[in-house]
């Protein structure tokens, strides 16, 4: 049998042997100034409408809502992209509108009407379960709405749930870059490490910390811990972004943000945040008031 003859490399001199491969990955940082940019835009976008509440809040909850039903409806249905986009913008949309109305039980009831209607428009259980965009958009943006308005405690838990998911996003993104190593879940996302992971929930555990110690709580050290689920529960719903995202073979939910993909990229983990707090204070509605005044 004839030896199996290298193939020639256009990038090499006649002769050359081939470069060792590079012992660690390239650090692309790439789009950090893209990051930095939107970020110093939305970010102060964010806490003004939160500070203000209100029809603000609403405002800008609604607008969220129109792109990531757009965001969905183009990932999940290609090919029913408008009917996809009109259940799921009726059903979060309304569910936002009865939250600002403060009745919360009301917009999940609705959204769960607006997902089954849309379910029924497929044949199979993994095809109706893809239509339930409704409820994954709705659910939290109807929920960040409710804990605002949620007296007396409601910015503060706004601005609490800020510094703990944007510190975990930073500093994931920072530990995943500088440190590196293991993979989280390279079938999902190929640049989600174990060390951003780690580097994040930390972050979130001093975010929480350094709550506290603005709020005023007595329960500064409860805070730690506070902080530390949360950025990680924000982190799993990044992943999870991740998962949908190669469910629907698509790189990003849209281009809507430079540096970031789509309005689905850069507030997942926000969206899961929001949906793990309202879940406790709605089953245990004292946990507030226990962390910022310890009061139960």
């Amino acid at each position: 049998m004839a030896e199996r003859q290298p193939i020639p490399r256009p990038d090499l001199a006649p002769g050359a042997t081939s470069p060792a491969a590079p012992t660690a990955e390239r650090k692309d940082w790439s789009d950090l100034g893209l990051r930095i940019a939107s970020s110093l835009i939305l970010a102060p976008a964010g806490i003004a409408a939160a500070w203000f509440g209100g029809p603000w809040l609403a405002a800008a909850c609604g607008a969220a809502v129109v792109a990531m039903s757009y965001e969905w409806a183009r990932m999940s249905e290609p090919q029913d992209t408008q009917r996809a986009f009109l259940f799921a913008l009726a059903g979060a949309l309304g569910a936002v509108l009865f939250a600002s109305w403060r009745e919360l039980a009301w917009g999940m009831g609705w959204l769960a009407l607006c997902s089954i209607a849309s379910a029924l428009r497929r044949k199979t259980m993994p095809q109706m379960i893809e239509t339930l965009g409704a409820i994954y958009i709705g659910a939290p943006c109807a929920m960040f709405l409710w804990l605002r308005l949620r007296a007396p405690e409601g910015l503060d838990t706004m601005l609490a749930l800020f510094a703990m998911i944007w510190s975990a996003d930073v500093f994931a993104y920072l530990g995943g870059k500088l440190i590196g190593g293991p993979k989280i879940a390279s079938g999902l996302s190929p640049n989600k490490t174990w060390s951003g992971i780690i580097a994040g929930a930390l972050a979130g555990a001093g975010a929480g910390y350094t709550s506290g110690v603005v709020f005023h709580s007595p329960n500064t050290g409860i805070w730690l811990g506070v902080g530390a689920l949360i950025a990680f529960t924000g982190l799993m719903g990044d992943l999870f972004e991740s998962f949908l995202k190669r469910r629907f073979r698509v790189k990003d939910a849209s281009g809507f943000i430079p540096g970031h993909g789509g309005v689905l990229d850069r507030i997942d983990g926000l969206m899961a945040a929001t949906l793990l707090s309202g879940v406790i204070l709605a089953f245990w509605p004292h946990t507030a008031a226990f962390l910022f005044r310890g009061a139960l």
